[in-house]
């Protein structure tokens, strides 16, 4: 019998504004409330979004109370707190928030801060497989592990690729749409060059609908930039997964866990069906 093994996606586009925390976000609690799945999300980006979105009001005590986070992953040691003791060995309750729970399944994060850069690049460069291992030591009874991407290419996008099986890509239809796959392609192409027996794949991508005058349909404009998609992916080889993801202003509320009021919103089940049927989840 081999032991269980989470299935870990990173989502990511190294092109900002495409919806990756969002869809994180959103993914993740779908995972748990609808498919019973014991999740983990993990905030890779000094935006923090995820981290804000999945822990709404309780992320301003969290960044007061200075709790761990993914730069204590990294750095890989929990630092001194007031009172002494010293520094500590890192431990998965220094950096895991539980945003929800039921019998023994949870949905837990891994939060970033706004100082996630400056506190691990202007000091020793990271391990890019620090995050694999602590995972892999500390997360095997997970079944969903989700990691949200900062769009820049960094260590911290090496350290999600060794942590991940899959890679999804959000892109939204509008002008330059395409600029961030050729990057992303050929650093993924990087990586497998660089790590022979390590197999991640691209699951998909999602169309994340961007809002236009004209209307959702998005007129002549989105059609030119969903050519150059079409055209980018079957390069590729992508997978581009037939649902949209509908503009809303409601996105945000379900974030946070509040279903009331949905509008466009009440959509994303059926795109997080497919995604998450496609994975095999």
């Amino acid at each position: 019998m081999t032991d269980k093994k989470p299935l870990t996606v990173c989502v990511i586009n190294l092109k900002g504004g495409v919806g990756k925390s969002t869809i994180t976000a959103l993914l993740s609690r779908y995972a748990f409330n609808t498919r019973k799945k014991n999740v983990l999300a993990i905030d890779l980006d000094p935006q923090a979004n995820l981290s804000q979105g999945l822990m709404h009001q309780s992320y301003t005590a969290f960044i007061k109370g200075n709790g761990g986070s993914i730069v204590e992953v990294f750095a890989d040691y929990m630092p001194p707190a007031k009172g002494g003791g010293g520094a500590q060995p890192l431990s998965t309750d220094h950096v895991t928030q539980m945003i929800l729970e039921s019998g023994d399944r949870r949905l837990d994060l891994i939060p970033s801060r706004f100082d996630f850069s400056d506190a691990l690049t202007n000091a020793i460069r990271p391990d890019p497989r620090i995050l694999a291992r602590f995972l892999a030591k500390n997360y095997k009874e997970k079944d969903l592990i989700l990691i949200d991407c900062s769009p820049t290419e960094s260590v911290f996008t090496t350290a999600a690729y060794h942590a991940s099986d899959y890679v999804l890509i959000p892109v939204k239809p509008e002008f330059f749409a395409t600029i961030g796959f050729p990057l992303l392609a050929e650093s993924l192409s990087n990586f497998r060059r660089r790590n022979k027996a390590h197999s991640i794949e691209v699951a998909g991508v999602i169309i994340n609908n961007a809002f236009y005058d004209g209307g959702n349909d998005g007129g002549p404009e989105k059609q030119r930039a969903m050519e150059a998609i079409a055209i980018e992916c079957k390069k590729n080889d992508w997978y581009i997964f037939p649902r949209q993801m509908y503009h809303s202003r409601g996105y945000p509320k379900l974030m946070r866990g509040d279903y009331s009021h949905q509008g466009d919103a009440a959509y994303f089940p059926s795109l997080a069906k497919d995604l998450l049927d496609h994975l095999g989840v």
